[in-house]
């Protein structure tokens, strides 16, 4: 006999607290497939009139690079 999934004995984190599914019931609940485009992670969100190169001379002085006292 198989338990239902809303079954509080149930192997899915989403109606009891206290399961331990592997990867491969985790895959399952969630109903999540192998990617098979990978344009699909592809973002555009970088806006046209931004630099990247800027972008990354703010990022290299927020971190301190630029900096003559590294600890400071």
């Amino acid at each position: 006999m198989e338990i239902p999934k809303n079954d509080p004995m149930s192997n899915d984190p989403r109606y009891n607290f206290y399961a331990t599914p592997t990867i491969e019931e985790i895959i399952e609940q969630q109903g999540k497939k192998p990617i098979t485009d990978l344009s699909v992670l592809l973002g555009d969100f970088w806006p046209d009139d931004e630099r990247i190169e800027d972008f990354l001379a703010a990022l290299r002085e927020w971190r301190g690079h630029g900096k003559a006292d590294k600890a400071a």
